[in-house]
Order: C-alpha cells, then structure tokens, then sequence
C-alpha cells in the first residue's frame, strides 16, 4: 500500500474505535468520507479497511455496498484476489441474508439495490441491533435519498463510510426530492484527501496535455479583448447551433488519430445536455455514412 492508502486506513479504524468508545448513535459523526482520486487504488484501501474492521471484537459484520451488479461482481474478484475466501458474496437478497446469517468475519459484498429488497422484505433481523460498518463505493452515486435514510433507520449501530473520487459540495449539490444532498451531510467529515494534482505530483497518474482551441485559442491576455459595452446574446443557443456543432465533429474527426496515438488509445467526448449528444450522434453517424470517418460511436 502507498502512505496516502495507509493514512486513510488508519483514519478510519480510529474513526470506527473512537465513536464505538463515545458510544454515538444515530448520528452521522460516526462516520466519514475519503475523497481519493480516480486510479488512486480505492479498491485496495477499502479492503484493508474491511479486512481490518472485521478483527475488531466489537464489530459483527462489515458490508462493502456497490450499486451495479457488475461491479459486484469486479469487487468480489478484487478482494479474492487480495486474500482468498475472504468475502461473501450473494445472487440474490436471500442469499444476501443467509450470509449475514452465517457466524464468520468475512466481509459481505452487497449491491445498493439487494440491501434495499432486504430491508424492504425484513423488517425484524438480528443484524439490525448488531455493531455494523457499511463501507460504499463510490458514495455520490447511490447513496442520496431514501436509500441512505433506510439504512440509518434500520441498522441502529451501524458506521457508515463513503470512497469517492468526486465529492458532491454545496456548489455541485444533488437535489433529491426537493432536498439539497452533499457528501459532506451524508457521511460527515472527509477523514483523508488525495486528489488529482497530489497524484501528479507523486506520479502516480498521467499529466493533462490541454489544448485551447476557436475562441479559447488566445485566452490569456487576448489583444482581441475589447472594452465596449454591447447586448448580451443568448450564449446557449450559440453554443447548440448546428453550425458550431458541425465544426467541432469535422475538428474531431480531422484530429482523432493524432490525439489517440494512432488509435492506441479511446476517446471519451462529454457534452452539455442528452439533447446536444443525440445532435453529436446524428452528426458523426451521417459523416460515416458520407464516408468521412470510420470511428466507432457509442453514447452513454
């Protein structure tokens, strides 16, 4: 493990010692997030933390949530690969619920939508008064709303703690039914931090190569900056006009093997709105059938 890896471990078995020793319940104190870059090796730390949180002789059970089933599956593989029979994993919520059944120290590996069936299907389980910690994968997904609200109501002693790369703040705040959501509210405090710029420094992931291009091009002290007042346009409409789109297509397609070293690597466009990415699809599915390019297109 790399040091931030550890400092995160040990930041979370003492979050985990420290509340059970304050005997805090109900509250979301006795958890906390850790904010680590994407690549940053999450899945590795997490595992450390639940292989770790299994010794304590006062937890009963440690959860490790993920919310799609192939990443249930991609988890459970992972941790086998770090220690053999180490994990539980389930087909199904019965499965799932004879795993917490079972009097061993594994770690259950569960996805967000089997623990809701089993809390929507079993109101009264013995797990529910136990000593739990809930370890999340990628927390900002799956866990705003009435998810995270089930769990803290059912599971009265359990810890909650989020992995994420992208934390949501008060100025990228989830809105769900008409309540505004942040990492920080959820899990309270963020226990450990490595972002980005840490693990360019450490070299642990690429450089960005960044590229300014049309209007962007003299951005920094453009000599075509002039100071006149003029009406405002409607920037949207601008931004959406096919003209604009048409020659951002003619930009990707003339530059794609250039940018992905002769297409060694892939290429991920992300766009503003579903409606301008159907107008990009359209757009590089009719340049195909015109002859203009042969890439393969496919919309998230």
């Amino acid at each position: 493990m790399r040091p931030y890896q550890i400092a995160a471990t040990e930041r979370i078995l003492w979050k985990i010692k420290s509340a059970h020793n304050a005997k805090k319940k109900h509250t979301n104190e006795r958890g906390g997030y850790i904010w680590h870059t994407t690549g940053s090796g999450k899945t590795l730390t997490s595992f450390k933390v639940a292989r770790l949180a299994t010794g304590l002789d006062f937890i009963d059970k440690v959860f490790f949530v993920v919310d799609r089933k192939d990443l249930d599956y991609q988890t459970m593989k992972e941790y086998q690969s770090f220690s053999p029979d180490s994990v539980n994993g389930s087909e199904s919520t019965a499965g799932l619920k004879r795993n917490i059944d079972k009097d061993d120290n594994k770690i259950i590996v569960t996805t967000i939508q089997k623990l809701n069936n089993l809390m929507k299907s079993e109101s009264n389980l013995p797990i529910y008064q136990k000593q739990v910690v809930f370890i999340f994968d990628e927390c900002h997904r799956s866990q705003f709303g009435d998810t995270h609200k089930a769990i803290v109501n059912f599971f009265e002693n359990a810890q909650l703690f989020g992995f994420t790369g992208t934390p949501i703040f008060a100025d990228n705040v989830n809105i769900t039914n008409g309540v505004k959501q942040t990492t920080e509210l959820l899990f309270d405090k963020c226990l450990h931090k490595y972002v980005i710029t840490d693990a360019i420094k450490d070299e642990n992931v690429l450089k960005f190569s960044v590229e300014y291009v049309g209007r962007y091009q003299n951005k920094d002290g453009s000599r075509t900056n002039i100071d006149i007042e003029v009406e405002d346009i409607d920037r949207e409409e601008l931004m959406r006009s096919p003209a604009r789109l048409g020659k951002i297509a003619d930009y990707i397609v003339a530059n794609h093997d250039r940018k992905t070293h002769s297409r060694e690597f892939t290429a991920m466009f992300c766009v503003s709105s579903v409606d301008v990415l159907i107008q990009y699809y359209e757009l590089f599915k009719s340049k195909k059938k015109a002859g203009e390019h042969n890439l393969r297109i496919a919309t998230i």
